[in-house]
């Protein structure tokens, strides 16, 4: 797999600091994907056509809604519906149809084990129309890139692995994710080297954040009211973004 190098938004992203420099990438790309889709590209047929077969996830149809370009969603919203309308009517025939044939035998058939249970596939393409998204797949794919480009300026760049190994590091998710990157692009000396690198940072980054999460709580304390927070009064959205990526709280 081949990667673009880009390697401007990653320092700038770790210059930002906080928990995760691929967080505070997801972050720019997916407000600049969601304009996009607001923007010109309404009307390009090609992402008309990707839209109507994919569409949002419940997510990024809320931000979508949330940037106030009414006419711009309205569009992509109509065409997009239109297709769904196909596709539910198609298989709301089938699962009409065989309810019909499984209730009209001489034992139901609609559950039986080996037959086809047309309310399975019916709730897997609701339930895939849910998932399914445009963005979420642009956005994990430019996150790929951006994993290894840090990858690549962490193997290449002094200045650039002195300052990560002196950050956060990463969330869970993203540091999976970069491990992941690694194993398909390092070599086994650097992929080896890279785990030794960024294990020692998150188990740090790790007490770190249980520690200024501990004082948050503690603060709540009458005998803690005077006290100073240090750098624990945001630590609750920092610690969910640890977690589980990036927090949209």
């Amino acid at each position: 797999m081949k990667y673009h190098i880009d390697t401007i938004p990653v320092w700038d992203a770790l210059r930002q600091e906080g928990e995760c420099l691929l967080c505070n990438l997801e972050s720019t790309a997916e407000k600049s994907y969601v304009e996009s889709f607001l923007g010109a590209s309404v009307m390009e047929p090609d992402i008309r056509l990707e839209v109507n077969e994919k569409g949002f996830c419940p997510h990024h149809f809320t931000m979508l809604y949330s940037s106030q370009n009414m006419l711009g969603l309205a569009l992509m919203a109509h065409t997009y519906l239109q297709e769904m309308e196909k596709k539910f009517e198609q298989i709301s025939k089938r699962l009409l149809n065989d309810i019909s044939k499984s209730y009209s035998a001489p034992k139901p058939l609609l559950f039986s084990k080996g037959k086809s249970n047309c309310i399975a596939e019916f709730t897997q393409t609701i339930n895939q129309q849910n998932s399914d998204c445009v963005i979420c797949d642009r956005m994990k794919n430019t996150l790929n890139r951006y994993a290894y480009t840090a990858l690549h300026l962490w193997n290449t760049d002094a200045e650039f692995k002195a300052i990560l190994m002196s950050s956060r590091g990463f969330c869970l998710p993203h540091l999976s994710n970069t491990i992941e990157i690694a194993k398909e692009t390092l070599s086994h000396k650097k992929l080896e080297q890279w785990i030794k690198d960024i294990m020692p940072l998150t188990v740090n980054s790790l007490n770190l954040l249980e520690e200024e999460l501990y004082w948050f709580t503690q603060k709540f304390d009458y005998r803690n009211q005077d006290k100073p927070w240090g750098n624990s009064k945001d630590a609750l959205p920092r610690a969910l973004q640890k977690l589980t990526g990036r927090f949209m709280g």
